[in-house]
């Protein structure tokens, strides 16, 4: 029992490094826990099952505000809000095991799980995002807040990275179990490479003129443009209508109704959404100054049974369909990759965008899902610093019912709206993020701004 015990500490650990920046090295002591629970495991079995057991907590304890997420996409279902975050908690808790499943039900078990464990990890958590899209629980996403680690992650990509802190942590638990302090070594030398990391230059000058919108309801758009901006980046589904027109770039710029009576000071890059022989797109958009659509792209990764059916379930929503364009759009001298809401815990998504030339990554968020959950808003707020310090890109993140961000390509986050708020977020409004990794002032306000009436939000 003790073993099994010790791998339900792992995964509540690992959890519980989700919730908060200074809970985030715990994440690595629960990788020790499970090392330590494996190496004295008594049969493949059982260390299969420790390990199911170790992720489902994890699961449990880092999405608990699943629950309230399921309720938004399926109202009026007693019981169906718990019943399909725990469907969503058990899947994606397997999914990301089953290589270290397969493994310790064979001899090969027998192996030091130091040698083997960051492997299979780390095929883990590839598979669990293939198998849904994305992954919030990858056990980096759970590092944004520690300078430390977004400098390493800049420096040595992501999977060497994963590599060797799954390393240094298995060897921790062994040498726990084992009473070899030789063991501590491989900690030890990572901690110090760590902290021997020095942080990259920030190219941020693309944010020049960037202004990100933040909306406490659609109800309540702002009506006024801080000077000097020259491009908005809204949330998600801002744009009223469905419509009817092709994913990519429009042979002309297309004036869309709700525009009509609305001339946009600026350029924009909005959310709406794209109706095409009876198939639906979440998309994001590319508008000139003078509100006309000059091309789109639409969401390619969508929320399991939120945004498309998935075992059989499905939401009370219009089933969408995937876009298929590149992330990238050009619009006011930028080359934007413009991520969809749940998109940004898309690795793939991103590096593709960025492949293609992007260089401006831009989050268009609707925090409705995650109800004013902090937990979830903070996790959201994370793993756009990830992508900014991995990409070395800066990044933008725009919101309805939930915090604005302008972050440094090095992963600082210079500027920072509060949920419940309406208004343009640019470098010379908002504050810094709570985060560690913040550590310079905001530049000062700019003073001369014009009214104007954004007669598209719905």
């Amino acid at each position: 029992m003790m073993h099994w015990g010790l791998a339900l500490l792992g995964g509540l650990l690992q959890g519980v490094a989700f919730l908060g920046p200074t809970a985030q090295p715990l994440a690595w002591v629960g990788v020790a826990c499970v090392a330590a629970a494996l190496h004295r495991a008594p049969s493949g079995l059982r260390a299969a099952g420790m390990l199911a057991l170790a992720a489902l907590a994890r699961q449990a304890v880092a999405l608990h505000w699943w629950v309230g997420t399921a309720r938004h996409f399926a109202p009026g279902v007693a019981g169906a809000a718990l019943t399909l975050a725990a469907l969503g908690w058990a899947m994606t808790a397997v999914a990301s095991q089953v290589p270290a499943m397969a493994w310790v039900l064979t001899r090969a078990r027998r192996v030091p799980p130091r040698f083997w464990l960051p492997f299979a990890w780390a095929a883990g958590e590839a598979t669990a995002e293939l198998t849904c899209g994305f992954s919030m629980t990858q056990l980096l996403n759970s590092q944004w807040a520690w300078p430390a680690m977004l400098h390493a992650l800049a420096f040595v990509g992501w999977g060497p990275l994963l590599l060797l802190c799954l390393y240094a942590s298995a060897s921790v638990g062994e040498a726990a179990v084992r009473r070899d302090f030789r063991l501590l070594a491989p900690a030890g030398l990572v901690l110090g490479a760590l902290a021997m990391v020095p942080p990259p230059a920030p190219v941020d000058d693309v944010l020049a003129g960037v202004g990100v919108v933040h909306l406490a309801s659609s109800a309540r758009p702002p009506r006024e443009v801080p000077g000097g901006t020259s491009l908005l980046v809204w949330p998600e589904s801002t744009v009223r209508g469905n419509q009817r027109l092709p994913e990519g770039v429009l042979p002309q710029p297309v004036p869309l109704a709700a525009f009509a009576d609305t001339r946009l000071p600026v350029a924009s890059v909005a959310g709406l959404t794209l109706r095409t022989e009876g198939h639906y797109l979440n998309a994001a958009g590319a508008f000139d100054t003078e509100g006309r659509l000059m091309e789109s792209r639409g969401k390619a990764v969508l929320v399991p049974v939120g945004e498309r059916a998935f075992l059989g379930l499905r939401g009370s929503s219009e089933p969408l369909t995937p876009g298929s364009a590149v992330p990238r759009l050009s619009v006011a001298g930028r080359s934007v990759v413009p991520l969809i809401c749940y998109e940004a815990f898309s690795r793939p998504t991103a590096l593709q965008g960025q492949a293609a030339g992007g260089t401006l990554l831009a989050v268009l968020a609707s925090d409705l899902p995650l109800v004013g959950n902090r937990f979830a808003l903070e996790q959201a707020v994370g793993t756009v610093i990830l992508r900014a310090a991995e990409q070395h890109l800066p990044a933008v993140r725009a919101s309805l019912a939930g915090p604005a961000l302008i972050v440094s390509s090095t992963g600082q986050v210079l500027s920072r709206s509060e949920p419940g708020t309406s208004g343009i977020l640019t470098l010379g409004n908002g504050a810094p993020g709570y985060s560690p990794a913040v550590t310079s002032t905001v530049p000062s306000p700019s003073t001369v701004s014009r009214t104007w009436s954004p007669g598209f939000i719905r």
